[in-house]
């Protein structure tokens, strides 16, 4: 790791222009990591570019920092010296932007920084470790081991920490070690504001993101036994609640720590595709996604399926009973 990590201060030396991109339908940890080595190469007059095919969801504007993703960005104009890769488990994940310029991501020096266990190493160099809890924690060893943690603000440290947070949701995930804790410290040293990431991602609720979670749990099957419990979100719940498939961030993590419960999934019925996610407390939602067609964790994982949202149930149930 340490050797990786020396020759990408190398690259990043050499590099006059950067180009940073994380994996669609990016998450909070996809745009903290990014974020932090945006401004931190900002900082040391590198000239950075950070792109995807999506901006981030309006629940990140709080950190009124979410104008640095262009999307549509002409790679081939833009002519990276080096591109760097932020929490993408697959090549695919970078979507429309990699297909168009595949050629050039093969022709450059590429980095990708990751934690996920299920990393296809796809980069000429990987930093992937699936002890970290997230790709900001991560993201804040390099900063620190590359002696670039004197230019962490305030800002940049409240992103980290607010990445750290929803990965772990809170600490209570068992992918929190003490490692987590003590860059959590750190980050505080340099004036993390951590108190107002809890409220907006944890505690805050619209009326109508309120009324979602009330469709959902009225909504609530169980197996006989108790240990498996789900609910669908179609199309018609989000209209009628004027609410996003990122509304529901937060559901999940209740239904998972319902007693007895041992695996959690919701099926959300997107405009072109079902969106699948699962938790559980022991058993391998990792292993059993990947039987479908994407995957994360080994307790939390999820993947998208073009079928219509009761085949996707059937066919979910039918592998859990044969499993279980």
């Amino acid at each position: 790791m340490n050797k990786k990590i020396e020759k990408f201060w190398k690259l990043i030396k050499k590099a006059e222009k950067i180009l940073l991109i994380n994996h669609i339908r990016m998450d909070p940890d996809a745009f903290g990591s990014l974020w932090a080595f945006y401004y931190i190469l900002k900082k040391i007059w590198k000239d950075v570019k950070a792109t995807n095919d999506f901006l981030p969801p309006e629940n990140f504007s709080f950190l009124e920092s979410s104008d640095i993703i262009e999307t549509g960005i002409d790679i081939a104009e833009f002519n990276p010296d080096l591109i760097i890769s932020f929490d993408a488990a697959s090549i695919w994940q970078l979507w429309e932007t990699y297909i168009k310029y595949e050629n050039i991501f093969k022709q450059k020096d590429f980095v990708v920084i990751d934690h996920h266990m299920t990393n296809s190493w796809f980069g000429s160099i990987n930093i992937i470790d699936d002890k970290y809890s997230s790709t900001c924690e991560l993201a804040f060893d390099i900063i620190e081991k590359l002696d670039l943690d004197k230019y962490i603000t305030k800002k940049i440290a409240t992103l980290l920490t607010a990445w750290i947070h929803t990965d772990t949701n809170i600490f209570y995930n068992q992918n929190t070690s003490s490692h987590t804790l003590r860059i959590a410290a750190k980050l505080m040293d340099f004036w993390a504001d951590f108190r107002s990431t809890m409220y907006n991602f944890f505690q805050k609720s619209s009326w109508e993101r309120t009324k979602l979670f009330w469709f959902v749990f009225d909504k609530m099957k169980k197996s006989e036994d108790g240990k498996i419990i789900w609910a669908i979100i179609t199309k018609k719940d989000f209209k009628k609640t004027k609410t996003w498939d990122e509304d529901t961030s937060g559901i999940i993590n209740r239904l998972i720590n319902i007693d007895w419960v041992e695996i959690a999934f919701l099926l959300h019925e997107l405009w072109d595709e079902v969106k699948a996610s699962f938790r559980s407390k022991e058993f391998s939602v990792w292993d059993f996604c990947a039987s479908f067609w994407w995957w994360w964790h080994m307790l939390a994982a999820w993947f998208r399926s073009k079928k219509n949202i009761i085949e996707v149930e059937k066919e979910i149930l039918d592998k859990l009973w044969k499993k279980n």
